[in-house]
């Protein structure tokens, strides 16, 4: 009897696999399942992301001024090769240059040392030419001599240049990003004259004294607390 009912159960479990294996579902049926590819997603440490964040404000700060300065330059040259004499070209670029003097002087001054020297990077960036090398090129070697010996002693190197694959490699995110859509972006460039500039500089001053100030009541209630805690 035993041996009869071990027969009926293989028996069963034979007809029940062959039936299921019979039974596949199609790969265009809606209830198939399919392989997708994906990228990789990148994880970034706790660094890399501080940087970026870092970077990220700045560039979307300065980045505006290095796409114009690349649209000014292309102007520029394709204004200038109607111009055959060089003397004229000359007197063009002197023209060109002192215009953009006036117009973007204060907002270079308003930067902050790191902003100024990404600003430099990223017009390297979109002209492919350094401020040392456009210096030279519209102003004269001697003049760019001077900007760059100048620029030394605020801690800016007119011929510093922009490397994506390297040190830039965060900034390049970045700007991937701003450029995909990720960051949100305006390419709107504001300038800043004289008055405005003195009143940026009263408010820094006012936030500087302020800080400061903070800090030393800060210094003082710890002076207190632990003189408080050894009675």
């Amino acid at each position: 009897m035993n041996t009869l009912k071990t027969h009926i159960l293989i028996f069963f479990v034979l007809i029940a696999s062959s039936g299921f294996s019979q039974f596949v579902i199609p790969s265009d049926h809606p209830d198939s399942l399919k392989m997708y590819e994906s990228n990789p997603v990148p994880i970034y440490s706790k660094d890399y992301m501080k940087q970026y964040k870092r970077y990220k404000r700045m560039i979307v700060k300065v980045y505006p001024y290095a796409l114009y300065a690349s649209d000014v330059l292309y102007e520029l040259e394709e204004d200038s090769d109607e111009i055959n004499k060089k003397r004229k070209k000359k007197k063009f670029y002197k023209k060109a240059y002192q215009s953009l003097k006036e117009d973007f002087k204060y907002v270079f001054l308003n930067l902050y040392t790191s902003e100024g020297k990404m600003l430099m990077k990223l017009v390297h960036r979109e002209t492919g030419m350094s401020v040392h090398q456009i210096a030279s090129k519209y102003r004269g070697k001697k003049n760019a001599t001077v900007f760059n010996v100048m620029g030394k002693i605020w801690d800016q190197d007119t011929k510093i240049s922009y490397d994506p694959k390297g040190e830039d490699k965060i900034a390049e995110h970045v700007i991937q990003d701003i450029e995909s859509g990720i960051i949100p972006f305006k390419d709107e460039v504001v300038r800043v004259d004289k008055e405005q500039y003195k009143e940026n500089q009263k408010a820094y001053k006012k936030r500087v004294k302020e800080n400061k100030k903070r800090i030393r009541e800060n210094r003082k209630k710890c002076k207190k607390k632990k003189k408080a805690d050894k009675k």
